[in-house]
């Protein structure tokens, strides 16, 4: 640059400076104002970038490349140009409203004095540390000056208070399970009993692969002559998942293994049937489980599986088990995560009201006006709802295809679809972690008739629609899982792969799918558990 300028004459030097000035001042504030949203060769109207709507018909897959696989995830949570007033609005004053939005955490610190903490990374005035307590209360712990208050949200409105709140143990036995409450096998005198539910032609779990379950077409009348044909279907009217008693250095063995194949690891035990039988059995039952769950390992416990489907005669009863469950758990294993499983089937009918009538006979207390009650009185985090189910019912039935508008018989990709855009318009995504146990890929016999063509289309039918739409986990059932005298596997006998589990974790899936393995039915026994954790990231331990 100095040879540059000491080659030039002063005056030539004076109107390169004059130049330079003439672009400062003019040209870059012309540059500033432009639009950085615009795209070369958007209109001129276009003056500002319009806001992400999704009535307008936008999608986050329009930024995805061609070949991104359905079964990925995709949902707007904020536009990128809102993001930043979102920050703002969570951080501010201290996290206030962050605060306010139900449910806490099981520990949070939150600021002392106003903060925005989207510009701040330092409390005003220091931190208060809040945990919660048995009771539902929160302890709260001013860490500048050492004051204890005592703190929960009721309807929205925030209570304190200086003095301790009464401890769940001033209402509970000698044994710490709760036993004031009426003894659960007793009839509800306060209701009236619901009419007794038509006894099931099929049952839970599943109804098996059908028939048309390995065509990709939606259009049941042109099957594919290679598709497998079920050879058994279920009608067994009570889960087969129920194991009988376990080993308990079995269990342990398992859940070791778990953790050396860095699962996350859930127990499972339905304890719906003991709290029917009444208070012993129930109390007995809930100390197994109680005590099994308290290793440091075991992220938390689904206690309840396809509740209410039956043995329940009215929905207090069903309201009173979750609460007295809940309580006690809550109380025995702060920290720990509390999980159950649900039926809804009238969920995959869609718009057919004959088919939604039909299936609100078969089980009476699970429609889902009982189940959306169900979930909001239950204190629980994971709610696990039964997908693959009821395959040769929904397909007597007749639904608008969404993609040809002409009349089709429920698929299982229409009924999965149908059972998630219900599960998003209930808001019970608002309520829990809500994810899906699926029946539908699991086999009879030792080896898997599916070809991988088959097989894939099933993945995409069931599981891509279901994470597509929101679902936030999928557990797969049908690990050498007997009901009916028939023994359902997911892999082959001998836990030799097949196109169905190689299409599963060909996908990548891996941290959204879970399994259930029950220790007293298994290939190898805990081995059995280093094969699944190739494919998956969690584990329903059944105890």
């Amino acid at each position: 640059m100095r040879q540059f300028l000491g080659s030039i004459t002063r005056r030539e030097r004076r109107f390169a400076a004059a130049g330079t000035l003439i672009t400062l001042l003019v040209l870059v504030p012309v540059v500033a104002v432009a639009d950085p949203g615009l795209v070369p060769g958007t209109p001129a109207q276009s003056a500002t970038e319009q806001a992400v709507d999704a009535a307008r018909g936008d999608s986050c897959r329009d930024t995805l490349p061609a070949d991104t696989p359905d079964y990925v995830v995709c949902r707007w949570l904020t536009p990128p140009q809102d993001a930043a007033a979102v920050a703002a609005f969570w951080g501010a004053d201290g996290g206030a409203n962050l605060e306010q939005a139900q449910p806490l955490p099981a520990q949070y610190v939150r600021c002392n004095r106003k903060t925005d903490l989207s510009t701040s990374t330092t409390c005003k005035g220091g931190t208060t540390f809040c945990r919660q307590l048995p009771s539902g209360w929160y302890q709260c712990t001013d860490e500048t000056n050492g004051k204890v208050t005592y703190e929960r949200y009721v309807n929205g409105k925030k209570q304190v208070q200086s003095t301790p709140p009464p401890s769940p143990s001033t209402t509970t036995s000698s044994t710490t399970w709760p036993t004031s409450s009426p003894t659960p096998s007793s009839p509800d005198t306060a209701s009236t009993p619901l009419p007794t539910p038509t006894p099931p032609d099929e049952t839970l779990p599943p109804d098996g692969n059908p028939p048309d379950a390995g065509t990709p077409t939606t259009d049941p009348t042109t099957p594919s002559a290679s598709v497998p044909t079920v050879t058994a279907e279920p009608t067994a009217s009570t889960t087969p998942t129920t194991p009988e008693p376990g080993n308990g250095a079995a269990d342990g063995d398992f859940i070791a293994t778990a953790k050396k194949a860095r699962l996350r690891i859930w127990l499972e035990s339905d304890l719906a049937d003991d709290y029917l039988a009444g208070d012993t059995a129930f109390t007995a039952a809930l100390q197994q489980l109680v005590t099994d769950a308290k290793r440091t390992d075991v992220t938390g416990v689904k206690f309840a599986d396809n509740l209410a489907y039956t043995g329940f005669s009215t929905e207090q009863q069903v309201i009173r088990f979750l609460n007295r469950a809940t309580q006690a758990l809550r109380a025995a294993l702060p920290g720990k995560r509390l999980a159950i499983g649900v039926v809804v089937p009238e969920l995959g009918c869609g718009d057919s009201q004959p088919c939604i009538t039909g299936l609100r006979k078969r089980a009476p207390l699970v429609t889902k006006q009982h189940v959306n009650r169900y979930l909001r009185a239950g204190d629980v985090d994971r709610v696990e709802i039964a997908g693959g189910l009821f395959g040769r019912t929904y397909r007597q039935y007749q639904v608008t295809d969404p993609k040809t508008g002409k009349p089709t018989s429920i698929t299982p990709a229409l009924a999965t679809r149908a059972q998630w855009m219900s599960v998003k318009a209930l808001e019970w995504d608002t309520l829990a972690q809500i994810g899906v146990r699926e029946y539908g890929l699991a086999h009879t016999g030792d080896t898997s008739p599916w070809t991988m063509a088959q097989a894939t289309a099933q993945i995409e039918a069931r599981i891509g629609t279901a994470i597509g739409l929101g679902a936030s986990t999928i557990t797969l059932w049908g690990h050498k899982a007997t009901a009916d005298g028939q023994t359902y596997r997911l892999l082959n006998a001998g836990l030799a792969d097949n196109p169905t589990w190689n299409g599963l974790t060909g996908q990548g899936l891996r941290g959204r799918l879970a399994v259930v393995i029950d220790p007293t039915s298994t290939e190898r026994g805990a081995a059995d558990i280093v094969h699944y954790a190739k494919g998956v990231s969690e584990i329903f331990i059944l105890i």
